[in-house]
């Protein structure tokens, strides 16, 4: 038994090594590897067997697609203008909920038959456990970006198959999904990579915002900070201050759960508590945005925040922001 198990193992150690064989995008070749580590192990995947997507029926797309309505109709508009921007690079835009079921796509007519014959198509389901490494299944997965070449997927039907993907978080800070740049292209845009990625999380952060924003319309919007990553660090505040509302990277950054902004801390308190270096930046970005949205006007800034005239005074003199 031990010997069996053993040969098992070096079966499966020889054909990872093979897989690794194959060039890897070093920011996220450690999700790549993990990725296939799962196909081997868990999923039980032959990388040589071919693929066939189970796509919804017509019925069932429009049951699982109005659990998304909101994504849709916030994310649509991005997809276009994304695929202007890259139309000319081969890609095609493909946006999926968080099953890794594609719910839209924006592509060339030229590349309709691919679409046809990979199954980038609206109801298929490109889970992970079933498809293998695949942009919208690992990245839904992973809940990081995403970029696979030539030889990175799992299977070897997708060989030639780019894909890039970022996730997509609601107004809740919760996975909604999956934006997905993918092309037939094996590494011709590899060289683009970095940029290409940049411009794709860029657009998942506009998606983001836009859920946000309409999520907490009539609540003040303001930012802890830059965006680093798929989410921006965005806050919705009441006329007393309070938080309302707080997108994923908000959260993460301060450690709250639903129930916490539930019961709608005091945004300047919280950050006040913290009293480290970090946090008095967000808190620096807050008194900024705050100021811009009342046009410089301290006394309205004040009331915004829920704090008086000259806590916000003292605040700004401790950060060196000016009026």
């Amino acid at each position: 038994m031990n010997g069996k198990q053993k040969s098992i193992s070096e079966t499966e150690s020889d054909s990872l090594s093979r897989r690794l064989t194959y060039p890897v995008a070093p920011l996220n070749a450690p999700h790549v590897q993990q990725s296939w580590q799962r196909c081997m192990s868990a999923y039980n995947l032959d990388p040589a067997q071919g693929w066939t997507a189970d796509v919804l029926s017509s019925a069932e797309f429009l049951h699982i697609s109005s659990r998304s309505a909101i994504l849709l109709k916030s994310a649509m508009g991005e997809m276009r203008r994304l695929f202007k921007l890259v139309q000319g690079m081969g890609l095609m835009v493909l946006l999926a909920d968080p099953d890794a079921t594609i719910l839209a796509r924006c592509a060339d007519e030229t590349h309709l038959s691919v679409c046809r014959r990979l199954y980038l198509r609206k109801g298929a389901i490109w889970n992970e456990a079933v498809a293998g490494t695949n942009g919208v299944g690992t990245c839904i997965k992973e809940q990081c970006p995403i970029f696979l070449g030539q030889g990175d997927h799992w299977r070897f039907c997708f060989s030639l198959l780019a894909s890039y993907a970022v996730p997509l978080f609601d107004a809740q800070g919760q996975l909604a999904g999956a934006l997905n740049l993918a092309a037939l292209s094996g590494n011709t845009t590899r060289p683009y990579a970095a940029l290409v990625t940049e411009t794709l999380m860029l657009s998942g952060r506009r998606i983001e915002e836009q859920l946000f924003r309409t999520r907490y319309e009539g609540d003040r919007i303001l930012t802890l900070g830059p965006a680093e990553d798929c989410s921006s660090p965005l806050v919705a505040i009441n006329t007393d201050g309070e938080v309302t509302g707080a997108t994923h990277a908000a959260r993460t950054l301060m450690g709250w759960t639903d129930d916490m902004i539930q019961d709608h801390p005091h945004l300047l308190g919280e950050l006040n508590s913290e009293g480290t270096v970090s946090f008095e930046k967000a808190e620096e970005s807050v008194i900024r945005s705050a100021l811009a949205g009342c046009q410089g006007n301290v006394s309205a800034t004040a009331q915004s925040l829920g704090v008086s005239r000259a806590t916000l005074y003292r605040k700004m003199k401790a950060l060196n922001i000016s009026d």
